[in-house]
């Protein structure tokens, strides 16, 4: 999932309660101290000795494998030093815990750099003492190689790890400003609350984004079938404004990063975020995130500023990582004044509820003033299709439908957004299956000599 990863300590590994847990004085343990005090004792002394030995410059990559050698080794002799009577894989054990507290993100290290990280798509820490991951799309208590919980020694701890993943953002937390969200190194988000806001200690939630995941890739997941890459990709190929809805964590971002390596390398993108998340394999790109306000108050730049920033910078393609309020007037006017082929994404329980509700009532939020049918009428106009995305109840992200617009109609006297669905998933057969409506926009993509799946435009 992320290229970088520390190097496992194999056959090192030890058991929690030698390596993390209870260093007990006896005959197992020689005369050794209790573990908390060895920690607390060996913890400064490490930290003096990664000051005088290891460079600014070596110490600028975190998680470079060879750094993180060359500290375990520094703090390994130390240990050696303070409690020889400790068995070597219980100082083999602590070293690497020491490690990660100094180096990396504590306990939550090994989701980031070790074995388990290709496997962990979210990470909640509810409190500083409870610790839940999402590993193969379902959602588990954190625990070591052992299946033994893990969390932080206590609320200090988890905010010096809080602090540690911030730092390279430029972004901030503390009691003038309790709560952050950011974009780690690796491309993860981190949304983060202190207290007073979060009532029962430091809470943060770090999602974890598969980089690289092609279409190809979303069909032998199960996310689509061969069909509906191939229609997807005319479909994107051919420059049609297309909405990716869902819900939290349904793969929203996945898809939408995997349609747009079908976008020609010749067309330039612009890709608007807050904060930045896709990771486009793409040639013709130009990243631009928002930011907060600085501690003085100014200097906030918002989605919608950036977007009308980007309409003055000569895109072929807008894409907005996720339209959440009044960028979404300006990203229908981006749609609507020659920017086809523009992609977003938008929280919704469906492709209806995204259209007719939630664009909406985010466009009325840019303060502009229009009426209710101009609205629905920009809409209709600017959208092409709908890809709806869900999280079933296995925990696998997948196409639920697609549906294209089909301009504006009355239902009961009220003006909405005409819908035709193009392909639903069938849970009894397992599959998706194609809708009754013939796709009204076959006809422009096979004009531009885009090819259709076999009867999907008839």
């Amino acid at each position: 999932m992320f290229d970088r990863k520390a190097p496992a300590v194999s056959g090192l590994q030890v058991r929690l309660d030698q390596a993390r847990g209870d260093c007990r004085s006896g005959p197992e343990y020689g005369d050794s101290p209790g573990r908390e005090e060895l920690f607390g004792r060996v913890r400064p002394l490490a930290q003096k000795r990664i000051q005088e030995r290891i460079t600014v410059q070596e110490l600028a990559d975190r998680h470079s494998p060879a750094l993180r050698a060359k500290v375990r080794k520094e703090i390994l002799e130390i240990v050696e030093q303070e409690s020889p009577g400790l068995p070597r894989p219980a100082q083999v054990g602590l070293a690497e815990e020491l490690a990660n507290d100094l180096l990396g993100y504590g306990p939550l290290e090994p989701y980031f750099t070790g074995p388990p990280a290709g496997r962990i798509t979210e990470i909640k820490v509810l409190n500083p003492k409870v610790i839940r991951v999402e590993m193969d799309g379902s959602e588990v208590p954190a625990a070591d190689e052992d299946g033994k919980p893990v969390a932080f020694r206590d609320e200090q701890h988890c905010r010096d790890v809080l602090d540690r993943m911030l730092a390279p953002t430029g972004r901030r937390i503390d009691l003038s400003s309790p709560r952050v969200k950011a974009r780690l190194p690796d491309g993860s988000r981190l949304m983060a609350h202190i207290h007073p806001v979060a009532v029962d200690g430091t809470t943060f939630t770090v999602r974890r984004f598969r980089q690289g995941l092609t279409l190809d890739q979303l069909v032998a997941g199960g996310a689509m079938n061969e069909e509906i890459l191939e229609f997807l990709s005319a479909c994107v190929r051919g420059g049609l404004n297309v909405v990716v809805s869902g819900g939290t964590s349904s793969g929203k971002t996945t898809i939408l990063n995997a349609l747009a390596a079908c976008i020609p390398e010749d067309e330039s993108i612009i890709t608007i975020e807050d904060p930045a998340e896709l990771q486009l394999q793409h040639a013709n790109v130009r990243r631009l995130e928002a930011r907060p306000k600085n501690v003085e108050g100014e200097g906030e730049i918002t989605q919608r500023d950036l977007v009308a920033d980007a309409l003055r910078m000569a895109p072929k393609r807008i894409i907005v990582g996720e339209c959440r309020e009044g960028e979404a007037f300006d990203m229908m006017q981006a749609m609507n004044t020659g920017h086809d082929g523009s992609l977003t994404t938008g929280h919704a329980n469906s492709a209806e509820d995204m259209l007719n509700r939630r664009l909406v009532n985010m466009i009325q939020m840019a303060g502009m003033g229009l009426p209710y049918e101009a609205i629905i009428g920009q809409i209709a106009g600017a959208v092409d299709l709908v890809v709806h995305v869900c999280k079933d109840r296995a925990g696998r992200r997948r196409v639920d439908h697609i549906c294209e617009t089909a301009g504006v109609v009355r239902t009961g006297g009220l003006a909405v957004v005409g819908i035709r669905e193009i392909y639903r998933f069938d849970p009894e057969r397992g599959t998706w299956v194609r809708g009754k409506h013939p796709f009204g926009r076959a006809e422009k993509l096979n004009r531009q000599g885009v090819r259709l799946p076999p009867g999907v435009g008839g």
